[in-house]
């Protein structure tokens, strides 16, 4: 990387940085995710306006402990390990007591069960930073496990004979109306890198039978269909990810490689349109994930690319990442509803530039 780079790389992610640990300051309220579920529509719900944060929170002190473990500052490693712990007690605090799978992504919501991905990033989370409040997962990782289908996936929805039979009716009602069923490959990626990391001698078998289905899944020119994000990218990094920690599966991460780096840019970086911060830093990181050598022009221009499209304040501007099929159930068309976070992106684009930095 020419020095004229890596000179502002380091104020691009200084400015990152203080952006996120601001947003820290006051519990991340730009990640907070606001969306209207109408009755009109056959939402039940007391409020039409549904609201959440809890699992945008989890996933971002991951990304943030990702992003910390590479870098050589210690006082923000520390700093970063506290934010963490203090971001662990609010997801603990969030567990549902009525439901037995533990964490919906919006809570109010009746007909939108507990899932899979919820628990995960819940998971993850205490398994890192707090592993005493892993105990709040035993039943909904038990619920899930018990619902192993044959072929080792694991369904995303989370809904227990110990439900309240009210509760279950609004919950199937919502599966079988608006989000379907099924296990999702972005999702179990999710869920078995959890486990793994949370205890991988207990769960060792099926987070093995696990990483064969999602090997399974990769489509023929290496990538993995999302089912609940937006991009390509997403995807590849969960997986990638699962796959590289648990080990067994080199020719699918070097699919999954060769994949991401055809499809960069002609201008340089990801995205479908035109180059994505999120998409770019995502796709760097899921190549770096894999274990292959990004080539030094297309790092430069990730990286010169990430520079260039960071705010003055200091993030990076909210690109979509979650997408919700309302009409899934009904085998797609919609309406798909988007959710994006300035603070997200940030913090995609933070964890990958430091990883950069450090190499």
């Amino acid at each position: 990387m020419r020095s004229a780079v890596r000179s502002r790389l380091a104020t691009t992610i200084e400015a990152a940085r203080r952006y996120l640990l601001e947003q820290a300051a006051g519990g991340f309220p730009e990640a907070r995710h606001v969306m209207r579920f109408p009755r009109q529509a056959g939402f039940a719900s007391d409020h039409e306006t549904q609201s959440t944060d809890v699992f945008s929170r989890a996933v971002l002190a991951s990304v943030l402990l990702d992003a910390a473990e590479q870098d050589r500052d210690r006082a923000f490693r520390r700093t970063v390990a506290a934010l963490a712990r203090r971001e662990a007690e609010h997801v603990a605090a969030s567990r549902l007591r009525d439901r037995a799978g533990g964490w919906s992504y919006f809570p109010g919501l009746r007909e939108l069960p507990p899932d899979l991905d919820s628990l995960s990033a819940a998971l993850l989370l205490f398994a890192r930073a707090a592993p005493e409040r892993a105990e709040q997962c035993a039943e909904p990782v038990a619920l899930a496990l018990g619902n192993t289908r044959p072929d080792g996936s694991v369904a995303t929805w989370l809904v227990s004979p110990r439900d309240h039979p009210a509760d279950r009716r609004l919950m199937e009602r919502g599966i079988s109306q608006f989000w379907g069923d099924g296990a999702d490959v972005d999702v179990c990626a999710h869920f078995f890198f959890a486990l793994w990391t949370h205890d991988r001698d207990r769960f060792a078998e099926a987070v093995r039978r696990g990483v064969r289905w999602v090997e399974g899944m990769q489509a023929g020119d290496g990538s993995w269909k999302a089912a609940w994000y937006h991009g390509e990218a997403y995807a590849a990094a969960l997986c990638v990810r699962l796959l590289r920690a648990v080990g067994g599966a080199e020719a699918a991460l070097a699919r999954a490689a060769a994949r991401l780096l055809r499809t960069e840019r002609p201008d340089g970086g990801w995205g479908m349109l035109e180059a994505d911060p999120q998409e770019t830093a995502l796709a760097v990181w899921a190549i770096r994930g894999s274990g292959r050598e990004l080539p030094a022009s297309a790092k430069e221009r990730a990286v010169r690319g990430l520079i260039d499209s960071q705010n003055r304040e200091g993030h990076w501007k909210g690109s979509p990442w979650i997408k919700m099929d309302v009409g899934r159930a009904r085998g797609g068309g919609g309406p798909t509803l988007s959710y994006g976070s300035a603070t997200l992106t940030t913090a995609f684009c933070l964890r990958t530039l430091v990883g950069e930095r450090s190499r």
